[in-house]
């Protein structure tokens, strides 16, 4: 790469490893919590 091309700034933060594994970690358990939350505040009450 010469030095005068611009890196997009879409580019860096799809670089970042550590923000990736964050992404992948995180986005699934904060699904499927609410997901399970969600479920758990629909059970219908026993009479």
């Amino acid at each position: 790469m010469s030095e005068n091309t611009e890196v997009h700034s879409m580019q860096t933060f799809l670089d970042n490893q550590w923000l990736m594994l964050a992404l992948a970690v995180l986005s699934p358990m904060v699904l499927y919590t609410l997901w399970g939350l969600w479920d758990v505040i629909n059970i219908p009450v026993a009479p």
